[in-house]
């Protein structure tokens, strides 16, 4: 049965609970504010903590997963495919485009350099800042898992969402993006992911072969509901 992309209120709630909230701060706090408010947290195990949540976001696990979906199920790995590439050019054309300050080059622009705590490593610097790859990354693939999952499992889904929104908060904790970048990249990502699903349930749904691997040998049967015979 064809699913819409809302179907599944256990990833798609708290991604736009967090989305919202963003939204919300980034227009009470002033740029760059967000990351010196948290300079007092950026200490041990926090910013090692973080340093590895981050990388939730970037690109091994579209390779470890895809490599472990070709065992079970091909369509993952399709769909993850068709999603990194989509991914990927998306971000980095808007990066391209827009041309935005990275938050370090910001502080250093206004002098404020000196009051910025890092985690531990330099940021990245540059003009590109918006969108964060890393969210849009984490949300439009944790959202992909978590409707690949189902309602049904509300504990795939769940985790899938606090992953994405823990990559999310890594990257202004890092000072590798301003809150705006984190938002337009959670709300690009789950954009992202609906479009991916779309893709799957118009198009490749079709394919039962898709539904098959080596430790998948058949396609599930199919559990709708079946109409009422007409007499």
């Amino acid at each position: 049965m064809k699913q819409a992309f809302w179907a599944n209120p256990w990833f798609t709630i708290p991604a736009l609970v967090f989305i919202n909230l963003g939204l919300v701060l980034a227009l009470l706090v002033p740029p760059g504010m967000e990351i010196l408010h948290l300079n007092d947290w950026r200490q041990e195990p926090l910013n090692t903590f973080f340093r590895w949540a981050t990388r939730l976001g970037e690109i091994w696990p579209f390779v470890a997963i895809g490599l472990l979906s070709l065992l079970w199920r091909y369509r993952v790995a399709v769909l993850l495919i068709i999603g990194g590439l989509f991914i990927l050019t998306t971000s980095q054309s808007l990066k391209v485009a827009v041309s935005k300050d990275r938050p370090m080059l910001f502080f250093a622009n206004h002098g404020l350099s000196d009051q910025v705590v890092l985690a531990g490593e330099w940021p990245n610097g540059g003009r590109t800042s918006f969108p964060s790859g890393h969210t849009m990354t984490a949300f439009g693939l944790y959202g992909v898992l978590a409707l690949l999952a189902g309602r049904r499992r509300p504990a795939v889904s769940l985790a899938c969402a606090g992953a994405a929104v823990l990559v999310g908060v890594s990257r202004v904790f890092l000072v590798q993006h301003f809150l705006t970048d984190v938002v337009a990249g959670a709300l690009l990502g789950l954009l992202a992911a609906g479009v991916i699903w779309a893709i799957d349930q118009r198009w490749l749904r079709q394919y039962a072969v898709l539904d098959t691997g080596p430790l998948r040998k058949n396609p599930p049967a199919s559990t709708d509901p079946q109409p009422p015979a007409v007499s």
